[in-house]
């Protein structure tokens, strides 16, 4: 793994640099970290798209766009990411580095300019947003909020988690939601930006060959004009270690020719905890790799599901089943997820399970050190939750977890919410 150094730039703004010659591609992201709150979430999201459209010296996109290609076919995209109960918003670029370019300009210094650029300079000026890039971006959020519904699969996974998560941050998407989407205007997201500028902890990344002084340097160079920062708001994750109470069920019924059944639980650890490896694993072995119970078990042998899977939101500690089915095999079908969910928690993790889980989490993880994009999102994550330890170290921990440990962790699981999105007839 390339050398990774951690530093503050000044009070509030980190930068955590992987110097690494492994990329001709450099990547440069910069995020800040608000808490998720259903009446900011959509203005949060909104703020990197509208400065996107152009700055003060590069008015449109197709300005914008130019100055890109004069650092060789640059890219910028604005970002916005959940991490746990914080949205991570702001832009991600990529650039070639200047050893490999004519004359060996310094791409790193004028790609951390264009990101200052971009978002201390927006086009309008005089204090205020462009409206007609305000009302633009505005319509195209909410039309991707509502297109949510589009994919099934997707959507029911959402729902469940806003219905589990209903008066927790964890509940609201990382788009916010359709109606707070289309009430945004001007003044009030030029007001909200300045507030974002000024309060927000800031994550920067550099993945590349300069060294992380270079990096500090070019970085703080571009981000000089930023406002006072006297109070940095903090950010974390509330982790409920345990459901209030009885299982809880909802039903939706919509348009759908297929059900889909999708199930919560709550796993009682997250990243921060000494058990999580084990926790991982347990998602995993359950629904998470080809040899998964959930698999061979529910889908291939009593074919049950169309498709049935597990995934663990670390970040959170929570268990997400997603499966699309008959309507008339509900019952069935979600009997057979509990009696394989039992099955694990007796202990029942066959040398070949327990083999296949570790060696797709670990894969996935050593995959990491060759995708920089990936790598960047991994440390996003890490440092939204605090947490010191990189990929590396984690794949350590996987390989000594024993089957006794995982089956401990599923034990300490309780489950806590059930979703069922159906076309009305046969449930």
């Amino acid at each position: 793994m390339a050398d990774i150094i951690r530093q503050s730039l000044s009070p509030g703004i980190f930068l955590t640099s992987l110097k690494t010659e492994k990329f001709k591609t450099s990547v440069l992201s910069l995020s800040m970290l608000r808490p998720l709150s259903r009446g900011k979430a959509a203005l949060n999201a909104l703020v990197p798209q509208v400065l996107c459209r152009g700055t003060r010296h590069f008015a449109d996109m197709a300005a914008l766009s130019a100055r890109l290609e004069e650092l060789y076919g640059a890219r910028l995209e604005p970002s916005i990411r959940k991490k746990g109960e914080v949205q991570c918003i702001g832009f991600v670029m990529d650039f070639i580095d200047g050893a490999y370019l004519p004359g060996q300009p310094d791409q790193l210094t004028a790609a951390a300019s264009l990101l200052g650029e971009v978002l201390l300079n927006p086009a309008g000026g005089g204090g205020a947003f462009a409206p007609s890039y305000v009302e633009a971006e505005r319509g195209n959020l909410a039309d991707q909020i509502a297109a949510a519904k589009n994919d099934k699969r997707v959507y029911a996974s959402q729902r469940l988690l806003e219905l589990m998560c209903d008066g927790e941050g964890y509940g609201i998407d990382r788009l916010g939601d359709e109606d707070h989407a289309r009430a945004i205007m001007p003044d009030g997201l030029w007001n909200h930006y300045r507030d974002m500028l000024a309060g927000s902890r800031l994550e920067l990344f550099y993945i590349g060959p300069k060294t992380a002084e270079k990096a500090a340097a070019a970085l703080s160079g571009a981000l000089s004009a930023l406002p006072g920062r006297a109070a940095v708001a903090e950010v974390g994750t509330d982790v409920v270690r345990a459901a209030a109470g009885e299982v809880r069920r909802f039903d939706e019924v919509m348009d759908v020719g297929q059900g889909k059944l999708a199930m919560g639980a709550r796993m009682g650890v997250s990243t921060a905890d000494p058990d999580y490896p084990a926790a991982l694993l347990a998602a995993t072995v359950f629904g998470g790799a080809a040899t998964a119970k959930l698999f061979l078990h529910v889908r291939e042998r009593l074919q049950l599901c169309y498709y049935a899977s597990a995934h663990l939101e670390g970040l959170k500690g929570l268990l997400i089943v997603s499966s699309g089915i008959d309507a008339k095999d509900r019952q069935a079908a979600e009997d057979e997820i509990m009696g394989q969910w039992e099955a694990l928690c007796r202990g029942d993790i066959t040398d070949e399970e327990l083999s296949a889980a570790k060696l797709t989490l670990i894969n996935d993880l050593r995959a990491l050190a060759d995708q920089p994009h990936r790598l960047e999102d991994y440390y996003l994550g890490q440092k939204a939750a605090g947490l010191p330890f990189g990929p590396d170290e984690l794949a350590g921990r996987l390989e000594a977890v024993t089957a006794a440990e995982i089956a401990r962790a599923a034990r300490g699981a309780s489950w806590d919410s059930v979703y069922f999105l159906h076309g009305g007839e046969n449930k």
